[in-house]
């Protein structure tokens, strides 16, 4: 099938859902030529509908932030290099270069804190030294509402929310009062690498009897309670010391931190809201109390699931067939097409059969594209016309092929795992509570307090309440602020 076309229906299905450089030398590419071939297909053709514009050489200068895991490479190349993505990378800013007659420079960064500062610095003294960040918003936490230093992307000329390539989630959830800091759309290869993902052994599937995940997944039958009782399947004693350590074999591995709180949104649950000038707060439902009692069972009764350090790899390799399913991010996957041991991607489970789709969270490292609001309107216009064309581009010829490659293992192409991201692509999800605050906060609740609490956690949301509450109003006051600058 082609793959624009899949992706066609992947979008299709996400509308019908609701939804490294070191250095800080600014590194420049000009127009050229490049050899990306256009499709002739009239039932595949994807364009942006955007006028033909002449930008007479401006230089389009980017803010980049850095992270260990994600970078100024999610966005842009330098040079061919014959890695997949990388060279179509290089190629959609090369021909959009040539189109519309500018050039890009991108400013690496150097860190969470020095992005956001250096940004903030030259955005408030009116230096106007970019005109667009690839930020962090994790990173600045609220304070990149705040602080006032960026423009309201709602106002931005061009920029066509209703096109399948913006992330609609972000771009509905995140904007309060007229106003919307910051947006996310397939422009961002990162907002599909941090998507939180699950990944099961095919070795340990046959051995056990286990052939039927996929199937269960596309019937609705992938659920907690079923979840539960595989990774209970699995597990044993190997090392016969009945006590559970890294010798044994687990159900499942992951870390306690932000793949454990995926299943807070796999559920539906969303921690945090802005609705008619009040800070709406979420998880205090049953659902979620049943949540909390089921992961403390799990995590913490059972000898099925293993902790990963955080942001550290399994100590228990994939080739020994020792875990049975393991939390990732999608991007996480470049790590395990090396194995010998066949890998199965699923999502995480549902609540139960009566919740229509499967979600997913992708991590707020993903990051974001915001204007400095410094920028004038004439910069900010121009802005507009590139990043929706940037946007439609990596829909269009960036994605499709990422996903299929991050499937590939070694040894064979695995269809059925690439129906299985379309699904997690589809059912992505963000959350104001995730992206604004640190992770001591309300929304890691699970994560701070699920051991002590024995699963019994109302309480624990209770005593985060009021501090929670202030600090989203200071927000919502910050929001009112950035719309009313107009």
């Amino acid at each position: 099938m082609d793959k624009r076309f899949v992706l066609i229906l992947l979008c299709a299905s996400m509308l019908f859902c609701g939804a490294c450089g070191d250095s800080a030398t600014p590194v420049e590419t000009t127009a050229g030529t490049s050899d990306t071939q256009t499709e002739s297909s009239v039932e595949t053709e994807i364009t942006d509908g955007l006028p033909d514009v002449d930008l007479d050489g401006w230089e389009l200068r980017i803010s980049a932030h850095h992270d260990v895991l994600s970078d100024e490479r999610t966005i842009y190349s330098s040079e061919l290099n014959g890695e997949l993505i990388n060279d179509l990378i290089y190629n959609r800013n090369l021909d959009l270069m040539n189109r519309f007659n500018f050039t890009m420079t991108v400013i690496p960064g150097n860190g969470w804190a020095d992005d956001y500062n250096r940004l903030k610095t030259s955005a408030l003294a009116g230096s106007r030294d970019y005109d667009m960040a690839f930020l962090l918003p994790f990173a600045a936490n609220g304070n990149l509402v705040l602080d006032g230093c960026l423009r309201n992307m709602l106002d931005v000329p061009y920029l066509n929310f209703d096109q399948p390539w913006w992330h609609t989630n972000v771009n509905e959830l995140f904007p309060y009062a007229g106003s919307l800091p910051f947006v996310s759309s397939d422009y961002l290869l990162s907002s599909y690498q941090y998507a939180n993902i699950l990944i099961f052994n095919k070795v340990m599937a046959d051995e056990f009897g286990l052939d039927g995940i996929y199937d269960m997944v596309r019937s609705g039958e992938w659920t907690l309670d079923s979840f539960a009782e595989t990774v209970n399947q699995v597990s044993g004693d190997l090392n016969g010391n009945t006590v559970k350590d890294e010798g044994d074999r687990f159900g499942f591995a992951t870390n306690y931190g932000y793949h454990a709180l995926t299943f807070c949104y796999a559920i539906g649950e969303i921690s945090v809201r802005f609705e008619n000038d009040e800070v709406v707060l979420g998880y205090k439902d049953e659902k979620f109390y049943h949540l909390a009692e089921w992961m403390y069972d799990l995590f913490y009764n059972s000898n099925s699931v293993f902790e990963i350090g955080w942001d550290k790899e399994c100590d228990i390799t994939w080739d020994e067939n020792r875990v049975f399913i393991q939390a990732l991010w999608m991007n996480d996957l470049e790590k395990f097409r090396s194995y010998n041991s066949e890998y199965g991607i699923i999502p995480y489970p549902k609540y139960d059969e009566a919740q229509e789709n499967y979600y997913t969270y992708v991590d707020a490292r993903s990051g974001g594209v915001s204007i400095p609001i410094d920028a004038t309107d004439e910069t900010a216009e121009k802005v507009g016309l590139v990043l929706e064309a940037l946007s439609c581009a990596s829909y269009r010829d960036i994605i499709p092929e990422y996903l299929e490659s991050v499937t590939n293992s070694k040894l064979t192409r695995d269809d059925d795992s690439i129906g299985m991201l379309e699904i997690i692509s589809a059912g992505r999800r963000w959350d104001i509570g995730y992206t604004m605050a640190t992770t001591t906060s309300y929304t890691w609740v699970l994560h701070n307090d699920l051991k002590a609490s024995g699963g019994q956690i109302a309480s624990a949301l209770e005593s985060r309440t009021p501090a929670t509450i202030e600090y989203y109003n200071k927000i919502i006051e910050a929001y009112k602020e950035l719309a009313a600058r107009g």
